[in-house]
């Protein structure tokens, strides 16, 4: 059984333990998210308090019995912040590919030296592996909308309410 190393956290957070995370327990925390979305515990991009409930459970038999909701929040909010860096730098780009061997961007040099020339933070991609970028696309990438399709909840919610239709007034008579 892997185990994550918890340490107390800094003197802010008088009894709270952090959790060290190594890529065993990441590919863990990954497939129980996958296993919720699969069983439809997330709704707008968000999981339910039972896929929280069933991960906390999941993780425990094979983490250990300390994993709790929040050790879980705060690895996938890490696990997604790092994930979008790439992704949101990569996936409309011409002349780049997904290697899921190499877990690395493909390109030619010359792209790459572009891609650089414009955009100099993106030199440390171009060795450096993505872990786990197959099923963070899966799981994230429609989480990604910008510009002007982006909308916050509050945003979604008085859309949807101005959206409400009477379907009542849209059947015909037909006698």
């Amino acid at each position: 059984m892997p185990k994550g190393k918890t340490t107390p956290s800094d003197s802010n957070h008088p009894g709270r333990d952090s959790l060290q995370w190594n890529d065993e327990m990441d590919q863990m925390l990954l497939n129980a998210l996958g296993e919720e979305a699969n069983k439809g515990n997330r709704h707008d991009g968000a999981w339910t308090t039972q896929a929280y409930n069933n991960m906390i459970e999941a993780l425990r038999s094979t983490i250990g019995p300390n994993i709790t909701k929040n050790h879980i929040k705060n690895r996938m909010k890490t696990l997604k912040n790092h994930f979008a860096e790439a992704y949101d730098l990569f996936h409309s780009l011409s002349g780049f590919s997904w290697n899921s061997i190499t877990r690395k961007f493909d390109a030619e040099d010359d792209v790459w030296e572009e891609l650089i020339k414009g955009k100099p933070h993106a030199a440390r991609w171009r060795k450096m592996q993505i872990k786990h970028y197959d099923i963070l696309t899966e799981l994230f990438a429609t989480d990604r909308a910008k510009g002007n399709v982006a909308k916050t909840a509050k945003e979604r919610r008085k859309q949807w309410e101005k959206e409400n239709i009477d379907l009542n007034n849209y059947f015909e008579d037909t006698e």
